[in-house]
């Protein structure tokens, strides 16, 4: 071998020295990024939003659609969901959020529990005070208060307000969905007006008001079921509605109550049977392990019908679990206020009857399997002044207006930056 050849060689195994070492680092560095990633979806909402200001990378990693969804739904244990109640403050146009934890501190044997937290308050926009059209929606919340949609997010310190749907008319109501395969968070519209289509809306950038892929065979309006129009249940909305029909004489309707689904990916809307004739079918809908169940008025138990899988049997089965304490018109034994039913745990089933009394968020929980009752008072989010400060209460009264609670809420990072609309942020 002469010169030339062996300095070849060895200029060819430097080379490959080099290049083996660029490939370790890069192995190295692509370890490292997945390790910082893994780290961060174990972490709650508000200190991965902290960490963005680390780096480029932790910014650029976070506030990808699919980082965004895999923290939803990977690690559960490590997001537990909370009571979220919402309160509109009437002076300086602010909404507080508070986040109630949904702990089980003793999970076999009843107790009373006093829970410190912290709230936090988020500006609102203008029309503040508004009905919530749905629970907590995948982190998300809607409100409607006459033509005015507004999408929160809590965890983010973000709302927007959407444009107002063309062409305008008197009156609309609107349900939030999340459709879970795409990922996608949807509004769907529906005006008083019966010559006008379904509209929905994706939250998106670019997005904007249009007609529903598929539109329902009756012309139909949903009905308010305990101040709200729907409930998500596996990316399907289920709301109550009437359908009106041509006059009978010259001064009424003949108007029928149906129960409708609206699939939030195909945007495809399905009429369902209501259950048995039942003369106490009450207004409340609920997510009872995964299934649409639908309340009825009892004053000495939780009774309600269960919808089977999905939109497919439409077969109902009737549940009723006997409370130790009544329901209606009475003082809780504890707490020595009334409390109200305001939904039912997803984890454990627990029905939370809650309520404000005094200084503190009174709630009790209650398994109907293990008949165990668990009262848990949060204290800690404020004194008197704060409240009357900040335009909740009137003197020495504390009554709340506009109350909303919304079980199981989790934390989300959608940003609703870049949504069309008013967007503000605390």
């Amino acid at each position: 071998m002469d010169i030339g050849e062996e300095e070849t060689r060895r200029r060819g195994d430097g080379e490959r020295r080099i290049e083996s070492k660029e490939e370790e680092k890069e192995e190295s560095l692509e370890l490292i990024v997945d390790l910082i990633r893994e780290i961060l979806l174990r972490v709650p909402a508000k200190s991965a939003v902290r960490f963005r200001c680390v780096s480029k990378l932790w910014w650029s990693m976070t506030s990808r659609p699919e980082f965004i969804r895999s923290f939803a739904i990977q690690y559960p244990s490590s997001k537990q969901p909370c009571l979220l109640v919402s309160v509109d403050a009437r002076q300086d146009s602010k909404r507080l959020f508070i986040s109630l934890p949904q702990h089980h501190l003793h999970p076999y044997k009843p107790y009373s529990y006093v829970d410190r937290v912290d709230g936090y308050e988020v500006n609102g926009p203008l029309h503040v005070i508004g009905l919530p059209m749905s629970e907590s929606v995948h982190g998300l919340v809607c409100f409607l208060k006459y033509n005015r949609i507004t999408v929160w997010n809590p965890s983010m310190r973000q709302h927007v307000t959407l444009p107002e749907p063309e062409p305008r008319v008197k009156y609309i109501r609107c349900c939030f969905g999340y459709d879970p395969v795409c990922a996608k968070y949807k509004v769907l519209c529906i005006s008083g007006d019966r010559c006008q289509d379904p509209l929905v809306f994706t939250l998106g950038p670019q997005e904007s008001w249009r007609l529903t892929q598929n539109t329902p065979p009756p012309r139909h309006f949903p009905t308010l079921t305990m101040g709200r129009i729907g409930i998500c249940i596996n990316g399907h909305v289920y709301y109550q509605a009437t359908i009106p029909y041509n006059k009978v004489d010259n001064t009424t309707y003949q108007e029928e109550q149906l129960l409708m689904s609206f699939d939030v990916r195909y945007e495809k809307f399905t009429t369902i049977e209501k259950p048995p004739a039942d003369p106490t079918l009450g207004y409340l809908f609920l997510n009872y392990q995964g299934k649409l169940a639908w309340l009825c008025t009892s004053n000495s138990s939780i009774r309600f019908w269960v919808l089977g899988d999905g939109d497919k049997k439409q077969e109902w089965s009737l549940r009723n679990f006997v409370l130790p304490f009544p329901v209606f018109r009475q003082s809780d034994p504890v707490f020595d206020c009334l409390l109200h039913l305001k939904g039912v745990t997803h984890d454990t089933g627990e029905f939370i009857f809650a309520s404000m009394m005094h200084d503190e968020f009174c709630v009790l929980y209650y398994d109907p399997k293990r008949r165990r009752p668990r009262w848990i008072a949060y204290q800690g989010i404020g004194d008197q002044d704060f409240w009357i400060r900040n335009g909740i209460l009137r003197r020495t009264y504390y009554t709340l207006y506009w109350q909303n609670w919304f079980p199981n809420h989790t934390d989300s990072l959608m940003s609703l930056d870049n949504v069309p609309g008013s967007p503000r942020l605390n």
